[in-house]
């Protein structure tokens, strides 16, 4: 099974990183993966709520006995012309994150919406990720 480097990363990163989501006037990101726990996915919820438009139509788990997700379902309405829907089945040692990006900043990496494996060099999220990093640093300071 190909190991998600980048995955391990931001798991590592967790207590100073987006991990599950981030949202503020110029992303929208959310990130599930088998460890996420239900206290972090009731935050999402309501996150979402709060701070965009964004709504999902579907979201659903499936726990395995370990208490991990087996199963995630998730389908989201940016309810501005983007939306989409995935389906993941996490295998026992699965380090992948699925979710979505959802770029409202006007810049030249011209990828407004992604929805899948997080991991994957398709999903812009490195450059999101050196985004929300300068802003905390910028915070920081």
């Amino acid at each position: 099974m190909m190991l998600c480097l980048f995955g391990i990363n931001l798991y590592s990163q967790q207590s100073k990183a987006w991990y599950p989501a981030y949202f503020s006037k110029d992303y929208a990101v959310v990130a599930v993966n088998a460890h996420t726990t239900d206290e972090e996915l009731l935050k999402i919820r309501k996150d979402i709520l709060k701070y965009t438009s964004i709504r999902f139509t579907n979201f659903d788990v499936i726990r395995s006995a370990n208490g991990d997700i087996y199963f995630l379902s998730m389908e989201v309405d940016c309810r501005d012309g983007y939306s989409g829907k995935i389906s993941h089945a996490f295998e026992p040692g699965d380090t992948t994150y699925y979710g979505f990006v959802r770029d409202f900043s006007l810049n030249t990496y011209k990828k407004p919406f992604f929805i899948g494996n997080l991991c994957s060099p398709y999903s812009g999220i490195n450059h999101v990720e050196e985004y929300i990093l300068n802003k905390q640093k910028e915070e920081e300071q």
